[in-house]
């Protein structure tokens, strides 16, 4: 089996850990080759936090390749292994493993009815005020049809396996990865209720805002790419063609691995 093994570097003890991962993968017989040729590889490792398995599942997806994540960071919660289960790599190269599909969105960026980007997002698409403490009115359609005007710091679009991220920080619900949809969460909106939507993954939105003239407007794609967006700007939500594959060795289920890396630490 040939492995892929992608460490984030800049994260404390990751290049140690990094050695022992290569180390163990090759006494169990497997081929490896360091940093991201997604090409030659069978499947993918990322060790990290969440935002590298995020990173590297998200690349390696787009060739169906899967990917492991190992948790190198604080919450690990998209990892499939911590750095004190190394043995169980064994499983990965005998093939006794399973592997999860995870809807992706897709966000296109449309000025005067031209296409600027296409984006694909494993998390979330997020529409954000620029650096002045001012509200922007967001604008949300679903197949032609108004939904809300919502005035507030901002709006989340998240995939199930984005419930748990920044939506789920802003007051939304948890929705488990074997669902299809999206959730819209308003961040900080100016008003006495705040509600998630939670819509069909086979239909569409639009999303556009409104500020003032002194103040930018930025759409940020799983919390990386940054892109301006402006009043004539229009953000067309789909569901993605791609899948995001995410390897697991370990028999957990979504609400286990919910109450050990999130309710349990919180008490």
């Amino acid at each position: 089996m040939k492995i892929s093994v992608v460490p984030n570097l800049k994260n404390n003890g990751v290049k140690e850990l990094c050695d022992d991962i290569v180390n163990k993968l090759k006494a169990f017989g497997a081929e490896v080759i360091i940093n991201g040729e997604y090409e030659w590889c069978d499947a993918a490792i990322a060790v990290g936090g969440d935002g590298t398995t995020l990173n590297v599942a998200k690349h390696a997806s787009l060739l169906g390749k899967p990917t492991l994540g190992i948790n190198a960071g604080r919450l690990g919660f998209m990892s499939g292994l911590e750095k004190d289960e190394l043995d169980l790599l064994s499983r990965l190269i005998e093939g006794d493993y399973t592997v999860e599909d995870r809807m992706m969105l897709k966000a296109d960026v449309v000025e005067n009815g031209v296409l600027v980007s296409s984006n694909i997002c494993l998390n979330d698409a997020v529409i954000s005020r620029g650096d002045l403490a001012r509200l922007i009115d967001v604008y949300v359609t679903c197949e032609g049809r108004s939904v809300t005007n919502t005035r507030a710091d901002g709006m989340i679009v998240s995939t199930p396996t984005g419930s748990t991220a920044y939506s789920m920080a802003a007051g939304g619900p948890v929705v488990s990865p074997d669902n299809s949809c999206f959730i819209v969460t308003p961040i900080c909106p100016h008003s006495l209720v705040n509600r998630s939507i939670v819509f069909s993954s086979d239909t569409k939105l639009e999303l556009s805002v409104g500020s003032d003239i002194n103040n930018n407007c930025f759409l940020s794609i799983d919390g990386a790419d940054s892109i301006p967006i402006h009043s004539n700007t229009k953000i067309i939500i789909s569901k993605s063609d791609y899948t995001t594959k995410l390897i697991k060795l370990k028999p957990d289920n979504f609400y286990e691995i919910l109450n050990k890396k999130i309710l349990e630490r919180r008490n």
